[in-house]
């Protein structure tokens, strides 16, 4: 799957399930370095978009 499609989607699916606030956060400048981490990471093992999604949330600790 291509990266830019892949990261659309795993954010449009953080926004529908936890809102616009959550994505604002996960977006957050300071984020950058652990979202990319774990974007990349579940590309290469070929995680699905909601996996992905809940990952970052956990690992950001944005649980709503």
């Amino acid at each position: 799957m291509e990266t830019a499609n892949f990261t659309y989607e795993v954010f449009a699916f953080i926004e529908n399930t936890y809102g616009k606030n959550v994505l604002r956060k996960v977006k957050n400048k300071d984020n950058n370095t652990v979202v990319d981490n774990i974007l990349a990471d579940s590309l290469t093992k070929e995680y699905d978009v909601e996996k992905t999604s809940n990952k970052i949330i956990a690992m950001l600790r944005l649980n709503p």
